[in-house]
C-alpha cells in the first residue's frame, strides 16, 4: 500500500518524464502550457491570498484603534459627566453654611435597601463617625464605619436609620424610621396634626447629628396607628439611592 509521499513522489517522477520526453519544441510547448494554465493560476491565487490576509490584519487592526477609541472617549464623556454632577452637589450646598468633603461611591454592602454605601474616602481626609451625608437632592445618611482610605456610609434605607424632622409647611415634628421591609416613616405624629399628602419633610433642630432644613422626601401616605394615639406618614425619599454616585460629608456647619 502506497504511502502519501509515494505517491507525491510518483507524480512528480511522472511530470518530470512527461516534460523530459520529445524534442526541445515539444518540451518548451509544454513549459509554456504548464505555466500559463496552472503556474500562473497558481502564483495569482497565492498573491491574491496574501492580500485578503494583509486586508484582515488591517481590518483586525483598526478595529483594535477603534475601540481603544472608543473606550478613551467613553471615559472622556464619564469624566465629564462627573465634574458636572460634583459641580451641582457642591452649588446646591450652602457654602458660607457648610463645610464639606466631596466622596465618590466605590461600593454598596447590600443591594435590597442600599443600607450602607462604600465612599472613597477615610481618615486620610479627617473623616469621623457621625458626620451627615447628604447628596445633590437631599439627605442620604451618616457615616458609621471610618478606614484609612474609604468610609461607610449609613444610609436612609438602613432598618436602623433614625431622624427627627419636620413637616416644612406646618412645622409638626416627628421621628423618621425605616423599617424592617424599607418603607419610611414619619412616626410620633399626634391625631389631628396638620400634615397632608406631599408636604415635603426636612430634617429638624431636635436632630443631633443632621442640621436642620436639609430636604429628605415627601408624604405619600397617611395612616392611624393601632394604638390610635399617633399618626404616622409614609415617606418618598427625594434620593434614590442606587442611583447615587458622589456624596457630600459635611465636617461642619453653623448653628
Amino acid at each position: 500500500m502506497f504511502k502519501p509521499k509515494n505517491v507525491i513522489f510518483v507524480i512528480f517522477l511522472i511530470i518530470a518524464i512527461v516534460f523530459v520526453a520529445g524534442s526541445n519544441e515539444n518540451r518548451i510547448s509544454k513549459a509554456q502550457f504548464i505555466g500559463r494554465y496552472f503556474f500562473l493560476p497558481f502564483t495569482a491565487s497565492i498573491s491574491y491570498l496574501k492580500g485578503l490576509l494583509r486586508l484582515s490584519q488591517k481590518n483586525t487592526d483598526l478595529q483594535t484603534e477603534l475601540f481603544l477609541l472608543q473606550s478613551e472617549n467613553r471615559q472622556y464623556k464619564e469624566e465629564i459627566l462627573r465634574s458636572e454632577r460634583l459641580s451641582r452637589l457642591l452649588d446646591s450646598q450652602d457654602k458660607g453654611k457648610f463645610q464639606v468633603e466631596i466622596a465618590r461611591v466605590i461600593g454598596t454592602g447590600s443591594f435590597i435597601n442600599y443600607e450602607t454605601l462604600i465612599v472613597d474616602i477615610g481618615k486620610n481626609r479627617n473623616i469621623e463617625t457621625n458626620l451627615p451625608v447628604i447628596s445633590i437632592d437631599g439627605l442620604v445618611g451618616k457615616i458609621i464605619s471610618v478606614y484609612p482610605n474609604y468610609s461607610i456610609v449609613q444610609t436612609f434605607g438602613s432598618k436602623y436609620f433614625r431622624m427627627g424632622a419636620l413637616d416644612r409647611r406646618s412645622r409638626i415634628h416627628g421621628i423618621v424610621e425605616t423599617n424592617f421591609d424599607g418603607k419610611i416613616y414619619l412616626q410620633k405624629i399626634k391625631v389631628g396634626s396638620d400634615i397632608k399628602l406631599g408636604d415635603e419633610i426636612v430634617t429638624s433642630k431636635l436632630s443631633s447629628i443632621y442640621p436642620p432644613e436639609i430636604p429628605f422626601g415627601k408624604i405619600i401616605n397617611i395612616e392611624q396607628t393601632s394604638e390610635g394615639l399617633f399618626t404616622k406618614a409614609e415617606i418618598s425619599p427625594f434620593i434614590n439611592l442606587a442611583k447615587v454616585e458622589e456624596i457630600a460629608i459635611i465636617i461642619g456647619y453653623e448653628q
